[in-house]
């Protein structure tokens, strides 16, 4: 057995207090991420637009009255440990409570079509003026200028333009495309959490904050820097070359026995087994013996019981409150922190679930009764 590494609370950043208004993935995992680490989140939300990752219909094997909205694997995996308000920012009451929150809020983080804050009353650069001292983190498809800037931003299509999908195929026929992975969308969401925590460090020096503007498309265009190396060197147009390494040595997906089993190796030989296709794990074996790199391929199920990612806690599981869902499994952040795994510490709140908690700090019962006589929570 594997030793496995120990879970633990991480509050390097306790203190800190993020506000987003975000949906999807890429800018809620910057939140989910800051709070691992400690800060506190509100995710500030809308039935009135609905996080897509809520917008979900029950199953037909679904029990009766399972709470498909709240059960999403992606809603998890974004917004793990926040707490939820509700709050429609179209009514004049519901944008000055967001300033309420803002006003005690380190960072901001959104991930709405560039303009919409202003549509709102809330430019950034109102926002930085009325609140100094507030970092603000824009992550949209294309960035905040540009001609492409309020173009709908989908998981393939940012691949695409960022040229990852013309890398796809193998080098003796056309591009086959299409990943399908929100390979944009993540990697946004690291570059996202590095910046913000550098635009926090800097402010200790100028008592300031700053604006983050994050293309996710442009942050995936960062993943192909080999190719566009080449290109500049001379080198070959870049284009899909299959399962060949850069310097011309060949990888293969070998079959093993089995159904739709398979092992990655640096090779183009299959070893038999009297003359059939060995077992999975046999196959590894005698690839590694001869000195061959190989690996098995796995299915997102295998992962989840692999006891290497076990013996990381790389997946963990988290209560939930409805006794429906009963339990949800999210994967960690793929960090080590003094050792240890930081804990999921909650699965993602439920829908406005925090209201009460949070705006009775600011708000009178009387007050809160009449803003929601209004729809400003809806």
């Amino acid at each position: 057995m594997c030793e496995r590494v120990p879970v633990a609370d991480v509050a390097w950043l306790r203190g800190l207090q993020v506000v987003e208004v975000t949906t999807g993935v890429a800018a809620p995992l910057i939140g989910r991420v800051l709070g691992e680490l400690g800060a506190e989140v509100v995710k500030v939300e809308s039935r009135a637009k609905i996080d897509v990752n809520r917008a979900r219909l029950p199953r037909p094997t679904d029990p009766e009255g399972y709470p498909a909205s709240e059960a999403f694997q992606l809603l998890h995996e974004a917004n793990a440990g926040k707490r939820s308000v509700t709050l429609n920012l179209k009514t004049a009451d519901g944008v000055a409570l967001l300033r309420t929150l803002l006003a005690d809020a380190d960072v901001l983080i959104e991930n709405f079509v560039p303009g919409w804050l202003e549509r709102l009353g809330l430019s950034v650069e109102g926002l930085l003026e009325e609140f100094p001292r507030l970092v603000i983190v824009s992550a949209s498809g294309y960035g905040q200028t540009g001609p492409s800037r309020t173009q709908r931003a989908y998981a393939p299509v940012m691949t695409s333009l960022a040229g990852v999908e013309g890398l796809i195929g193998y080098a003796d026929g056309e591009v086959v495309g299409c990943s399908a992975l929100a390979l944009a969308d993540l990697n946004c969401s690291f570059h996202g959490v590095f910046l913000t925590l550098a635009a926090l460090h800097g402010r200790r020096a100028t008592g300031r904050g700053r604006h983050v503007d994050i293309s996710q498309t442009e942050a995936c265009v960062a993943m192909i820097g080999e190719a566009f190396v080449g290109r500049q060197l001379g080198l070959d147009e870049p284009a899909p070359r299959g399962n060949t390494d850069p310097d011309g040595r060949p990888w293969s997906l070998l079959p093993a026995a089995g159904e739709d089993r398979w092992v990655a190796a640096r090779t183009v030989a299959e070893p038999a087994v009297n003359g059939g296709r060995p077992d999975r794990a046999e196959l590894v074996a005698r690839l590694r013996e001869r000195g061959i790199e190989a690996a098995p391929v796995l299915t997102p199920a295998e992962v989840a019981t692999d006891e290497g990612y076990a013996a990381r806690a790389f997946l963990q599981r988290v209560p939930h409150p409805e006794p429906l869902i009963s339990e949800v499994t999210v994967t960690s952040v793929p960090w080590r922190l003094d050792g240890a795994v930081p804990r999921v510490r909650a699965a993602a709140p439920r829908l406005g679930e925090a209201d009460d908690e949070v705006y009775g700090r600011h708000l009178t019962p009387a007050r809160r009764a009449e803003l929601e006589r209004e729809g400003v929570f809806r």
